[in-house]
Parts: C-alpha cells; structure tokens; sequence
C-alpha cells in the first residue's frame, strides 16, 4: 500500500477508533476510490467496511470485536497477535492476509487513540 493510501487509511481508522462515524464515512470512500484491484487490497477494504459496520450499527449483531475491544489488556494483546500472524501467515491468500492487516491497522491505531486521550 502506498503512503498516501496508508495515510487516509490511518484517518480512516483513527475517526471509527474515536467513533466519529460521518467522518469515517467520508475517509472509508476516499480509501476505497483508491486502492486498486489487488486481492491484498480487497481484504484490507473489506476488513475497513467491517469496522464500519460494526460501530455505525450499535445494536449487538456485530458486538464481538467491541466486546475483545473492552477486555483487559491482556486479552486484547493476545487478540492482536493472533491478528498479527494470520496477517503475515504466508499459506492465507492475499485478501486473507489484507483483512487482517487492517484489521492489525485498527488496533494499532485504537490503542494510539486511547494513549492520546488518557494524556490529555
């Protein structure tokens, strides 16, 4: 992924980590205008629709990433090294390896967030 699509994805993440839902909406099309066609690409794109979703409806159907979210640290570290493995796990085709690295992207970034709001 090229800088500026790894910098409008980090926007992208930081506004759904911070539950700024429209501005998410707004950074999730302007990923998805442009990456291309890659497999890679589509996994990382559909793990970012999926974020998406999860946090837009709030209604429970989609709780299991907020739940391992809302755990105690340990558990959430362990979550997002199992991530971290199936996302670099060359025998995972290359839309499996995308999905999980957005999916390690969001982490990455949600923990930031957090980081900067505990500071403040």
């Amino acid at each position: 992924m090229s800088q500026s699509n790894q910098n409008m994805a980090s926007k992208y993440l930081r506004a759904i980590a911070e539950r700024r839902i429209k501005d998410g909406e707004v950074e999730f099309d302007r990923v998805s205008l442009s990456l291309d066609d890659s497999e890679w690409n589509k996994g990382y794109l559909k793990a970012l629709e999926g974020l998406l979703v999860t946090f837009k409806t709030n209604n429970g159907k989609h709780l299991y990433l907020q739940r391992k979210e809302l755990e105690d640290q340990k558990i959430r570290k362990k979550f997002k090294e199992e991530i971290k493995k199936h996302s670099i796990n060359e025998l995972h085709e290359d839309f499996d390896r995308g999905f999980f690295s957005g999916l390690m992207d969001y982490f990455t970034i949600a923990e930031q967030s957090k980081s900067s709001r505990r500071s403040k």
